[in-house]
């Protein structure tokens, strides 16, 4: 059948692939391709493992299967249902990649016959027993009769096959089993104390004659000794007849606790299998506890457990413990490989009896398999091997069990399948120690998996409260519950009364809202975090349920069918994302601005692609470990994480190198993901310099060169440098012009040279950046108030990093094949945050003096525009001058000059005239005569400014939208002008430059294109820069503070912790009236959050121990004046200096509502007066008022004089203004 293949599964800790059958032919053990292979039967389910660790695939039936067998040289399975048989053929893809498809249905001519065991013959015959029949089919596409009929099988199209022979049974066959040459057939029924010998004498036709084998018990096993390893060889070997000679050995144990061995005799022998010897299993561990109960003798059997180690095997495995202590430690004699060298030199097949209860006998048989061996008196009795007590394996009392044992190499494999317990345990040991006569019992095996589970398809899986634990539930209502051991490993406990724990934390509508999907496919959460998948499964977002932030987006191809929330500590996240085949694992970061590093990181990939089932749950564990449901089967992962499946920026941020560390801890990575950054991280110093301390950075870039001048990679760098976090912030250079060249030179060398702790690559290419930056703005620190020095940071910042971006080929052309010239210089996109700030600076002049020198002092539109100095500019004669600069570069732009270009410019600053003398001189210009006349007309009078009008309209009819816009200003209708600009025209910086140059800031123009436009989009966005800067152009100066701090009704798009950017604080700090903001409050405490997030601490403790709140608003009968708004920042900062007590509060509930306590809870106040005073205050008061409206009525009026400057005694009120309360 055609295939596609498969991928690989990823190894997992543990796997319970499910509770195996109750048959006697559950589990199968095979090699192919030189790898051994587990195939054992769980309810519909088969699974294929090549490790304790590691499934190889999963195939799912429509019936329960009940038999299972597997053949080493084609590596082809056969299974059993009741009705149905199937045959399992292997594909492969190179050396590694194996996996299994359904290609045979074998259909039996009785429909009610059902099946019980099947078993592999020669040449690919497989032989079924069944309740009614004893069928013989064979596989191979050879023995087809007629055209291969397809039919589905089980619901795939296969091909069906009809036996070659089928023969009646008296009674229901439980053991049917071929001979290695496939001449003879053992089979027996449930209760059978008579194995029934078939022997063949047709391969064509179902041709027997046969015979029987008396015990003195009911058969309960029946096993064919495998051929040798080279049998095969010998056989080839030219020796005629030699393979002939070689016996056929079966082995049977009955319920009398006696292995009886037959062997074939020659050709010409009357029996076809006689009793060679035997072994009383029971006799042979005579010590053992399950002959008595409670001191009497028991009347029945005991229960023994046995298997053979066929001599070829055990040669082999002893030969290698041989060869490898050679090769270890030559000379160190063991005595237990002499003795294990002395047994294996009568070329044993050694039987191994178990009790159940930790006891162990192993026997030799001689030269079993060898029938030209001569026989010595005592050669066919079994002789001694070990005797060991206290084994770690032990089985319940009187029940089943089957047990399958190999050799790899030296080790010693055991798979025993309980049946009371329904389990496979996988033991493994050495053999020099299993087969030792002198060593430990608990050190002879150990326990190197328990497989059990479910024995139907897993629906609901769930981490039991506390996390060290589960509770599964299958399709048919089993509940199970599981516990970790010490181990780290699930151990199972069955209970139908056990209560399902709820996966995750409650949903609230407001979490639902806040991620912006409608309709979430699924969700989930915990106390901190929310992630939501959309409606089609191929979008998530995770939610920061305190703020509301939308952390995380990410798009998938596939649609994502699970979600589940995982905290390793508080504030340390963790999300499991499960896929149909996959399950991603995502951390929480720091809040990053730059995009290398996102919110959250894809640290760990788990995939079951090509185990042929899908994920049906997901389930985490304490410590980090996730579980895994798909069919019957849970998969358990440990909680280390590969570092080389790491992204490099993340190895690079938390030091975690592959070379140097393998793997790390799932909760250590997320604890290093939101690990304080150090003083270092360029993002601290971005963050200092917008906050007002640049001085601050530069003193940490100065500690940093002295440390690292005596520093070497590998040395521990303490993240503060040897400071207290209060030191950090006081410690200020002195004179901010200190980072000279010098330094900065040498600070560069530093940094080229050495690799700095927890920063990657990037992040250190930033930090030199930062350092060019902070060079700069201390040229020009005496010059530039903190506003104009945050703006021109950002824009060197910027600026290094364009230069690094278009500097990617050596002959100096940018990407898109423009060289660097000054007709194309670099100019960055200056935030509304920058143009905020800017706009507040008393000290534009200045700044826009760097800035155009920077440029040629040749100032374009496309300069200015992403520059955002038409915005920020507050002076009307700067900006106009700004303004005839780029009318003068639009009409120089072309050659020869155009002055349409130019037009929109002019009749902006309302020169016409200068426009008209550009097009007296412009006789080359094709519409020159057309537009002078136009030009020349009087657009005082309405016919005038109607022609414009309609010009304007034709101009857009042509897509001409500047030139239409010059028009209808031309026709004095700036509103339309600026309107077309900032729609069609979609260039809002030039509606506002236009809107400001015509009509001054306190024109009605501005004020429509900032409140029917600008505000509505900020709303909208939640911009809050953008709704400040409008509100302070309009001079709303109280609503341009509140604005930075108040919630948006009208945000309608997803919310993130960008729109709620600390440095707002600092902006508001400054705008600030004297009345207090009933947001300001939870913005302190959302700004520390969010800086924390950042990993920015340092500074999230000065916000909360340094900010001091502004008093409540007064009452009506109080009035306060508001100082008038002159856009100088250093005049209307009125803080106090005390501090208050924000940090011991700090993440705890909200105050009371009402402003005056919550001055009680963060600032000093001053003492209040007590009850007599202020009566006595009041009574002095009002008094003083009587008598002043008394004498005002015994005097004449006079003309109003202006009152004598004096000083004044300012009351209580007005003194807590002046300090900040």
């Amino acid at each position: 059948m055609p295939s596609t293949s498969p991928g690989a599964p990823s190894a997992f800790a543990q796997i319970l692939p499910g509770a195996p059958t109750p048959s006697l032919q559950a589990v199968a053990s095979f090699i192919f391709r030189h790898k051994r292979y587990i195939a054992y039967i769980s309810g519909r389910q088969l699974n294929l493992l090549s490790s304790p660790t590691q499934l190889v695939q999963i195939l799912t039936f429509e019936q329960e299967l009940v038999a299972i067998a597997a053949e080493s040289r084609t590596g082809k399975i056969v299974v059993g249902c009741n009705s149905d048989v199937y045959v399992l053929e292997p594909l492969t893809e190179g050396w590694t990649k194996v996996w299994w498809e359904k290609v045979l249905a074998l259909r039996r001519p009785d429909v009610r016959d059902e099946a019980k065991c099947v078993d592999w013959g020669s040449e690919g015959d497989v032989l079924v027993g069944g309740s009614r029949h004893l069928s013989l089919f064979s596989t191979l596409p050879s023995s087809r009769t007629s055209t291969p009929a397809a039919s589905p099988v089980d619901g795939e199209v296969g091909e069906d096959r009809e036996s070659l022979w089928s023969l009646a049974v008296a009674s229901p066959v439980q053991y049917a089993a071929f001979s290695p040459s496939s001449s003879l057939i053992a089979s027996c029924g449930a209760y059978d104390r008579l194995v029934k010998i078939w022997r063949r004498l047709s391969f064509e036709e179902g041709l027997f004659d046969h015979t029987y084998l008396p015990h003195a018990g009911t058969v309960t096993h029946l096993e064919w000794r495998p051929l040798d390893a080279h049998s095969e060889e010998r056989r080839g070997s030219g020796i005629s007849g030699r393979h002939e000679e070689d016996a056929e050995v079966l082995y049977t144990i009955a319920n009398d606790g006696v292995l009886r061995v037959w062997r074939t005799g020659g050709l010409h022998e009357l029996d076809i299998l006689a009793l060679h010897t035997t072994i009383d299993l029971v006799s042979a561990i005579p010590q053992s506890p399950t002959l008595t109960s409670n001191g009497n003798v028991h009347s029945a059997k005991p229960t023994r457990y046995a298997f053979i180690l066929p001599s070829d095997n055990f040669y082999a495995a002893v030969t290698t413990a041989m060869g490898a202590q050679t090769h270890g430690a030559p000379s160190k004699v063991s005595h237990s490989l002499e003795h294990l060298k002395e047994v294996v030199s009568k070329s044993p097949d050694a039987v191994v009896t178990l009790d159940g209860q930790g006891r162990m006998s192993a026997w030799g048989l001689q030269s079993i398999g060898h029938k030209r061996r001569p026989e010595t008196p005592g050669s066919k009795e079994a002789f001694h091997i070990a005797h060991a007590e206290g084994l770690n394996m032990r089985l319940p009392t009187d029940t089943n069990a089957r047990v399958h044992a190999w050799f790899d190499g030296d080790i010693f494999h055991l798979l025993v399948h309980g049946f009371a317990d329904g389990r496979v345990e996988w033991w493994r040991g050495d053999v020099e120690t299993f087969l030792s006569p002198s060593a430990a019992g608990a050190e002879r095996l150990a326990n190197n998996a328990i497989w059990c589970g479910h024995s139907w398809p897993i629906a609901d899986l769930r981490t039991e409260s506390g996390g060290d634990g589960l509770v599964s539930r299958s399709t048919n209502r089993d509940v199970m519950h599981w516990v970790l051991n010490a181990d780290g490993h699930l151990q199972s406990t069955t209970g139908d009364a056990l209560p399902l724990v709820p996966a995750e934390e409650s949903m609230h509508d407001e979490d639902v809202k806040a991620s912006g999907i409608a309709n979430p496919s699924i969700c989930a959460a915990n106390a901190e975090v929310a992630a939501f998948a959309s409606a089609d499964g191929r979008m998530l977002v995770i939610l920061d349920r305190k703020d509301g932030y939308i952390e995380h987006r990410e798009p998938f191809e596939t649609p994502v069918r699970h979600l589940r929330c995982f905290s390793t500590a508080p504030s340390h996240n963790i999300l499991a994302v499960g896929f149909r085949d996959s399950v991603h694992v995502l951390t929480q970061g720091r809040y990053e601005h730059h995009e290398e590093l996102p919110a959250w990181n894809t640290v760990k990939k788990i995939t079951i692609e090509g185990l042929g089932t899908s994920l049906e749950g997901l389930a985490w564990l304490c410590g980090g470990a996730l579980a895994l449901a798909a069919g019957n089967s849970i998969m358990l992962t440990d909680d280390d994480i590969q570092t080389a499946h790491l992204d490099d920026e993340v190895q690079q941020t938390v030091d975690l190198y592959p070379d140097q560390t393998a793997k790390v801890e799932l909760g250590e990575l997320s604890r290093k993901l939101k690990t304080p950054l150090p003083v270092w991280h360029p993002s601290l110093m971005v963050h200092l310099v917008r906050h007002g301390k640049p001085a601050t950075a530069v003193s940490l870039l100065h500690k940093l060169l002295e440390k690292l001048k005596f520093w070497s990679e590998g040395d521990h760098l303490l993240p503060l440098l040897d400071q207290h976090p209060d030191e950090v912030l006081r410690n200020e250079c002195e004179d901010e012009r200190s980072l000279n060249e010098d330094m900065v030179r040498d600070l560069m060398e530093q940094l080229e040279e050495k690799d700095l702790p927890a920063v990657s690559d990037a992040e250190q290419q930033r930090l030199k950046k930062v350092l060019q930056a902070l060079a700069l703005v201390s040229e020009h620190a005496r010059g530039l108030d903190k506003c104009a020095i945050r703006y021109l940071f950002s824009w060197k910042l910027q600026l290094l990093h364009m230069a690094e971006a278009t500097d990617a080929k050596p002959d100096g052309t940018r990407p898109n094949g423009l060289s660097h010239t000054a007709a194309t210089p670099l100019v960055p996109e200056m935030h509304w945050r920058e143009i905020a700030f800017a706009y507040h600076s008393t000290t534009q002049q200045p700044l826009l003096d760097i800035l155009t020198l920077h440029y040629d002092n040749k100032l374009t539109w496309e300069i200015v525009r992403p520059l955002g100095i038409t915005a920020w500019l507050a002076d009307k004669e700067a900006l106009e001058l700004v303004f005839e600069s780029l009318a003068q570069s639009a009409y120089r732009h072309t050659s020869p000059p155009d002055p349409s270009n130019a037009s929109l410019y002019f009749l902006a600053l309302h020169k016409k005239a200068t426009l008209l003398g550009l097009w007296r001189i412009a006789t080359w210009h094709k519409e020159q005569r057309a537009t002078l006349t136009f030009l020349k007309r009087d657009f005082s009078k309405a016919d005038a400014r109607t022609a414009a009008k309609k010009n304007a309209y034709a101009l857009m009819g042509k897509r001409r939208f500047e030139y239409a816009a010059a028009f209808f200003l031309l026709a004095d209708d700036a509103s339309s002008a600026v309107s077309l600009l900032a729609g069609q025209c979609g260039d809002i910086m030039l509606a506002i430059a236009v809107a400001r140059s015509y009509g001054g800031d306190g024109s009605p123009v501005v004020r429509r294109l900032l409140e029917n436009r600008l505000m509505p989009k900020a709303e909208k966005e939640g911009d809050r820069w953008l709704m400040s800067w409008c509100h302070a152009v309009l001079q709303q100066r109280h609503e341009a503070a509140q604005a930075l701090l108040r919630p948006f009704p009208g945000f309608s798009g997803y919310k993130s912790w960008h729109q709620d950017d600390p440095a707002t604080l600092v902006l508001y700090r400054d705008l600030r009236t004297s009345t207090a903001s009933k947001h300001e409050y939870e913005a302190v405490l959302r700004a520390a959050r969010i800086l924390r997030r950042m990993g920015l601490w340092v500074l999230a403790l000065e916000v909360v121990s340094q900010w001091h709140f502004q008093p409540p608003a007064r009452s009506q009968q109080q009035p306060a004046e508001e100082p008038a708004y002159t856009g100088d920042v250093a005049s209307s900062n009125g803080t106090s200096h005390e501090r208050s007590s924000m940090l011991d509060n700090f993440a705890e509930t909200p105050p009371p509502k009402q402003a005056p306590s919550m001055l009680d809870d963060f600032a000093p106040t001053a003492p209040a007066m007590d009850d007599k005073s202020a009566r006595e205050a009041k009574a002095a008061e009002l008094l003083k008022k009587l008598k002043a409206k008394s004498s005002a009525q015994m005097q004449p009026v006079t003309k109003e004089k202006k009152p004598p400057t004096q000083f004044k005694e300012p009351d209580a009120n007005s003194l807590l203004d002046s300090f900040g309360f």
